[in-house]
């Protein structure tokens, strides 16, 4: 049975400047283009909910018109460096999805050109007491879908209590690595005592919620068409999410300089 998200759910991933060059994919946000972005919601009518209140709503409570929830995955150092501030000082909630079994080392599922730091164990402690949730990533950024059903279990269970002990509190939302899962994945994430979980494109249910992707090349135009409430649904219509990303940003912009690095695009 499917769940109907009670908010729409933003993913970001880096907030940093990172050049084009090193970054093909689009990963990383700069610190001015994110600033402006949670502008652009406060601005809109948008209001940003906790992880516990879009939780409450999953179980029936009530949410503002224009929730959203703010996730970021892969625990990238920039997140704590440059977004934490952004959003403490315009008191916005977030949620942070870290690879408990990678803090402190370095992402390298980004190849060999970029090998971003990942945030400390100390860091992601002291990013908690600041107020950011932080919830599941697996244990090393690994393919769910592609694992036995012993390191399923690692990777979902050991994952859980590990981050429970580092923070000291219930860890109750998952966020698949890649965005990939399955029935068997879901029911794993369920069977640690998750309570959540999301997905990126495919949705299924409250172990699989869909997000919305926030990248590098968006602009404050394109943010608001993936803003809006129909997006969703065109996306997995056109069951092409790269080629409509395109078509978005083909149509309204894309941002970027000169440098390589990226910048704010206003409309």
């Amino acid at each position: 049975m499917r769940t109907r998200a009670p908010a729409r759910v933003l993913m970001y991933h880096g907030v940093d400047h990172v050049g084009r060059e090193r970054d093909p994919h689009g990963m990383f946000v700069t610190p001015a283009n994110f600033r402006a972005q949670m502008e652009l919601l406060l601005e809109s009518g948008f209001v940003p909910v906790t992880e516990d209140a879009y939780l409450a709503a999953l179980g029936g409570d009530r949410l503002p018109r224009r929730a959203v929830l703010i996730t970021f995955d892969d625990g990238y150092q920039g997140v704590g460096e440059h977004a934490a501030p952004i959003l403490e000082s315009l008191g916005i909630p977030s949620v942070l999805y870290v690879p408990v079994g990678l803090l402190g080392g370095r992402a390298d599922w980004l190849g060999d050109r970029l090998r971003y730091p990942l945030l400390s164990a100390g860091e992601v402690q002291g990013l908690r007491t600041q107020g950011m949730a932080i919830g599941a990533h697996g244990l090393d950024h690994a393919d769910l879908t592609r694992l036995g059903d012993a390191e399923l279990l690692r990777q979902t269970q050991e994952t859980r209590d590990t981050l429970a002990e580092l923070l000291g509190t219930e860890v109750p939302t998952f966020a698949f690595p890649y965005g990939a899962h399955d029935a068997r994945v879901r029911d794993a994430v369920a069977a640690a005592g998750y309570r959540a979980a999301f997905s990126v494109h495919e949705a299924a249910g409250r172990f699989g919620i869909q997000r919305v992707d926030v990248n590098a090349t968006d602009t404050l135009r394109t943010l608001r068409v993936k803003l809006h409430g129909l997006y969703p649904a065109a996306r997995r219509t056109s069951r092409h999410v790269p080629r409509a990303r395109r078509l978005v940003h083909d149509l309204l912009g894309s941002a970027h300089d000169d440098s390589g690095a990226l910048a704010v695009a206003r409309p």
